[in-house]
């Protein structure tokens, strides 16, 4: 079996509402890549590049596209279902930029799984885990606003809250205190500061609300600044952007930093690079949550397909893009029930794009079906 054409797809994904980050960064929508890849044995495989603007991480929408563009006339003739050789070409061709890479990399892992019948979670190990757990997003302010989400998550099954910090330390202070008022038992927050605070700020915000449940994702932009706060505090830390491989994950570990990880699978570079990571905080028995940084409904169906074949006693959270995102980009998307997620039934992800969101492509490498 070989790749005999790539197409790229342009679709705008708009948000539910503004969403903001701290340090003043804010989007009302996503610029999605979907990434088409053609077999000579009719099977078509699908992914999704989608970084979250040019100023969350290094990466863009146009350069997900150009960097595809230097990709693609590589891998034609390629067998996409021999992903780990797909990732050495890759980084062979492109050094760095995971996010480029990340979407045919799902798309040659969607081949694999429609070639064999099977969904992708069980090449990954199986269906070991049918409770994936989504974590309910909040609003970062208190008001009438935050009571109606949290209620809402509530009645959806969420017991963990996930929300933004500001990066005014006193801002933050004042919220977290809010909500150790208004949480319920058995509830927790994970409030994410994208590297937003210094470290002097960090430990503050730690300090103050020391008596509330609550993960601190990315408290500070490098993991060396991550480190000080943790040796500081000694809260819980989820380590996000700072932790942008397997090397750097075990670092962590051996600094006993590490108290959980946000796997995102496009800052990676896709299933492949995943995995490894995923498989290596099995063994070292660290926590994580799969997230990734942008996408939609093929995005979601690699996410749980991760989920679904992890270890319940390792797996934190999943993140619904839903709560976000507003527009469905594929028939038969994931369900969703109460606080869990659900795959859609199929081999590979499980899930077909709508033509009628995808529209036509806007690049293409190979002799495609028409």
């Amino acid at each position: 079996m070989l790749i005999t054409a790539i197409s790229l797809y342009r679709v705008q994904l708009p948000f539910h509402g503004a969403y903001r980050l701290s340090g003043g960064r804010t989007w009302d929508r996503l610029d999605s890549t979907v990434i088409r890849v053609d077999t000579d044995a009719g099977i078509t495989g699908w992914g999704e590049a989608c970084p979250f603007g040019p100023n969350y991480l290094d990466g863009f929408a146009e350069g997900a596209r150009a960097g595809i563009g230097e990709l693609a006339p590589a891998l034609l003739g390629a067998d996409p279902s021999g992903v780990l050789e797909i990732c050495r070409r890759m980084d062979r061709d492109l050094l760095g930029h995971p996010y480029v890479k990340s979407g045919i990399d799902i798309a040659c892992w969607d081949i694999l799984g429609k070639r064999a019948q099977r969904p992708l979670h069980d090449l990954f190990g199986g269906r070991i885990n049918e409770n994936v757990r989504a974590s309910g997003w909040i609003p970062p302010e208190p008001g009438p606003a935050l009571d109606l989400a949290m209620a809402a998550n509530r009645e959806n099954g969420c017991t963990q809250f996930s929300t933004k910090a500001s990066g005014r330390p006193e801002a933050d202070i004042a919220f977290l205190r809010y909500l150790e008022e208004h949480l319920e038992t058995g509830e927790s927050v994970k409030f994410d500061a994208n590297g937003g605070w210094r470290v002097d700020e960090a430990i503050r915000v730690m300090r103050a609300t020391a008596a509330l449940d609550v993960y601190f994702e990315q408290p500070c932009r490098s993991y060396e600044e991550c480190r000080s706060v943790f040796n500081a505090c000694g809260r819980p830390l989820v380590l996000d952007e700072c932790a942008l491989d397997l090397g750097t994950v075990v670092r962590a570990w051996n600094d006993g930093v590490l108290c959980a990880l946000n796997l995102k699978i496009d800052r990676v570079g896709g299933l492949t690079p995943t995995l490894a990571i995923r498989n290596a905080c099995d063994a070292l028995g660290i926590p994580y949550h799969i997230q990734c940084a942008g996408g939609k409904d093929i995005m979601q169906a690699a996410i749980l397909h991760l989920a679904h074949s992890a270890p319940a006693d390792r797996l934190l959270y999943v993140w619904d893009i839903g709560d976000l995102v507003n527009r469905c980009t594929v028939l038969g998307p994931a369900a969703r029930k109460g606080g869990l997620m659900f795959a859609a039934p199929g081999a590979g992800l499980g899930v077909e794009p709508d033509a009628e969101v995808l529209g036509p492509a806007v690049e293409s490498w190979g002799a495609a079906p028409a």
